[in-house]
């Protein structure tokens, strides 16, 4: 009798579903081949539209606590002559089981993140429902149609006296 352990953990017959859960409970697939080849669509349209509208394209990696911001403010900027919004913005994060879930919520307009500014959330939802100069996505090719490209990593920073 061998000792060996199986090489998964899983029944193979059953494929296993990758998800990614909010903090509020929602669960969330991971994206499979399809989707991806699903979503660099919706990308190309896009872009192609706000180009055509003189936009420019601005990625902005990790849609965390910075990023979410970073993408709100970038994305609900505006020509001071005319109002027009000057920007296109694609929140990209990649599609871990830790983070997906912030792709879907952007794209409701919900922030992903707790910001101690009370106008991060309405900003966020303005941009992507009413401006319709923010998206997210979890795909790379993202970066392909920038024109700018703004990274964001995370920082965990701890204060103590001695940070020099």
């Amino acid at each position: 009798m061998s000792n060996a352990q199986p090489l998964f953990d899983f029944d193979p017959i059953e494929p296993q579903v990758l998800v990614s859960s909010s903090p509020a409970g929602e669960i969330f697939p991971l994206p499979t081949e399809a989707d991806y080849e699903a979503e660099n669509r919706r990308l190309h349209r896009l872009v192609q539209a706000q180009r055509a509208q003189g936009r420019e394209i601005v990625v902005v990696m990790g849609v965390g606590f910075v990023g979410a911001v970073m993408a709100g403010v970038v994305a609900d900027s505006a020509d001071k002559a005319t109002g027009a919004p000057l920007y296109f913005v694609i929140g990209m994060q990649r599609p871990s089981s830790r983070s997906y879930w912030k792709i879907p919520y952007l794209n409701r307009g919900v922030a992903p993140v707790e910001a101690e500014d009370p106008e991060v959330a309405p900003l966020i939802a303005r941009c992507v429902n009413e401006k319709k100069t923010l998206t997210a996505s979890f795909s790379y090719d993202a970066l392909a149609l920038a024109d700018v490209v703004v990274v964001d990593v995370q920082c965990d920073y701890t204060a103590n006296g001695d940070n020099g």
